[in-house]
């Protein structure tokens, strides 16, 4: 008995351990009640929320306790030994082409919706490039070079009658079949780790008919052909960090694993970043794993150099071959440091000295002032120049007011990043972009008709599934009904998903599970970027999202994992 309560102590953590998870997630989110309610900073208000956080706490405690409970239950399950090889039969083909089938009607749904494809704002940038300006390097190219191609497509077809509304119908039906195929195989990789089948149907029907994928599905977007690949190299980055040893993979995995990785590098600009921390991160934990076979260790360490290197000269070659410009601005970087300088302004200008007062007018051009929206730093960034003058003067500013004004600073950037650690934050909805308000953000400027009209001629979406468009916009759009749906309310939140994520990894700690900690490295890096980015939005936070949902599935099988015979 007495090496059993041993044992759940080195599991579940100590008692102060827990009372401080349970005290920083019930703080946080009083925190953002009172960013919500609280903005005149009354005594009442705080004494009030800092009540409720008292009653609060032993209740979180509670349930992490029966959380961590239910975890180590599962371990010890899990280590009391390998399953017998049973007999069944699992039919990878079979089950994967089942998934995809599956999941492309559901997506057909929304694609019959809103054909040829719901363009939203961000596209817009990508069909200048395309059909007037000329290439740059702001977006990633490889997805401006395949809507491109997707176009091109669309003029080669004789059935065609307006070449552009095939070609943005092609990429849609593109991007539909890649994201269901990541779907498919993510779902046939979780029966074969030995996840319950009936979580398994559960992901397969998620994927197809709940209305954030198929939405996401058919939108122009980059982040969307992102996410999936994320959710692909988490499975690979569980496969290799957590698959038995004795299963080494084999050249058709190495082959597809270095793929994936050079596609997730070009599929987004800061992802080399996200990917370096998990390279970091997980390089020590494939040498302990791979300890007795040191050389296919060796063989998985060239693998990403060469990834590395290939993404250096595939990224290189597309932007020669397509004279793309290259478009990085500074600004792109200092989303945090504007924001925080824009609050200080906005709520102490009559504080401000003359020197304030010069240098602000160096990066903001004489007599003007930041503007500040705490759910975004766009406004507050956009006038910031690549000058090294200016830049010199931003940092310079930077250092003086913060040391002035430290709380304005951490109140900035919390606010700018509140749909992220906020269960009841609704500011991503509303406060982001007033012309695209909504939870996925469906639509576009309508003073941009014209100029859409001028770079895809004859581009108008139809009309003939009212009710289902109007389904889908208190889904997506301003309205967003799901707010007043208690569970919806719950897993529509981008803060739920980053939360999973941390319980997640803290899960992994108190088991002593490294190598189920790895795979979480390269998403958890990833919202690190995503602290410093411009804004929260659901699209940023969708790699996320499908992410920890991957991974808290994986975690519920027992392991090591079952054995199928395959046919």
């Amino acid at each position: 008995m007495r090496s059993k309560n041993k044992k759940d102590k080195e599991i579940f953590f100590p008692a102060w351990v827990r009372a401080f998870l349970a005290l920083f997630f019930v703080g946080t989110q009083m925190l953002g009640v009172y960013f919500d309610i609280a903005q005149d900073r009354h005594r009442s208000c705080i004494a009030l929320l800092a009540l409720c956080a008292v009653c609060l706490t032993p209740l979180v405690f509670f349930a992490q306790n029966r959380l961590f409970a239910w975890v180590g239950a599962r371990s010890a399950a899990g280590q009391a030994g390998p399953p017998k090889a049973g007999s069944a039969v699992f039919s990878v083909r079979k089950h994967f082409f089942g998934a995809y089938a599956v999941i492309l009607s559901g997506f057909a749904i929304p694609f019959a919706t809103y054909y040829p494809a719901i363009m939203a704002y961000d596209v817009i940038p990508q069909l200048d490039q395309i059909k007037l300006s000329g290439y740059t390097t702001h977006h990633p190219l490889i997805h401006t070079l395949l809507l491109a191609m997707s176009l091109k497509i669309g003029e080669l077809l004789p059935w065609a009658r307006n070449a552009d509304r095939a070609g943005l119908a092609c990429y849609t039906i593109l991007q539909m079949l890649i994201v269901a195929g990541a779907f498919a195989y993510v779902y046939v990789f979780m029966r074969k780790r030995g996840v319950h089948r009936y979580l398994c149907y559960l992901f397969v029907l998620c994927a197809a008919f709940f209305p954030t994928h198929g939405l996401l599905a058919v939108s122009v977007t980059k982040d969307t052909i992102y996410a999936a690949l994320v959710m692909l190299f988490t499975v690979f980055a569980w496969e290799l960090a957590v698959g038995r040893t004795q299963e080494t993979p084999g050249r058709r995995w190495m082959g597809a694993y270095l793929a994936l990785t050079v596609l997730l590098l070009l599929f987004r600009n800061n992802s080399v970043y996200a990917w370096l921390v998990w390279l970091a991160a997980a390089t020590p934990a494939l040498r302990r794993k791979w300890k007795e076979n040191v050389r296919f260790f060796r063989k998985i360490g060239m693998l990403h150099g060469a990834a590395f290197v290939l993404y250096v000269l595939v990224n290189a070659a597309m932007a020669a071959a397509a004279h793309a410009g290259n478009a990085t601005y500074a600004r792109e970087m200092l989303s945090v440091p504007a924001q925080q300088i824009a609050r200080v302004v906005a709520y102490h200008e009559e504080e401000l000295t003359e020197e304030d007062r010069e240098r602000i007018g160096k990066v903001w051009g004489e007599g003007n002032l930041p503007e500040y929206v705490p759910a975004i730093a766009d406004r507050s960034k956009r006038d910031i120049t690549n000058d090294g003058a200016v830049l010199k003067a931003l940092t310079e500013e930077w250092i003086s007011l913060g040391l002035r004004y430290p709380g304005e600073y951490a109140t900035a950037f919390l606010l700018k990043n509140k749909g992220m650690w906020y269960l009841g934050d609704r500011s991503y909805l509303y406060d982001v972009y007033s012309y695209a308000q909504g939870y996925l953000q469906i639509t576009y400027p309508s003073d941009q008709q014209e100029y859409i009209e001028a770079l895809v001629p004859g581009y108008e979406r139809h009309q003939h599934l009212q009710f289902l468009q109007s389904v889908y916009r208190y889904f997506a759009a301003a309205p967003a009904v799901w707010k007043y749906i208690p569970p919806l309310a719950l897993v529509m939140q981008p803060a739920f998903y980053c939360w999973v994520l941390f319980y997640y990894c803290v899960c992994c700690i108190g088991l002593g599970r490294k190598r189920m900690l790895t795979p979480a490295v390269y998403a958890a890096a990833l919202v690190g970027t995503l602290l410093l980015g411009p804004c929260v939005l659901v699209r940023y936070l969708y790699p996320v999202m499908l992410s920890a949902a991957v991974l808290v599935f994986l975690a519920s099988a027992d392991i090591p994992c079952r054995s199928y015979r395959r046919r």
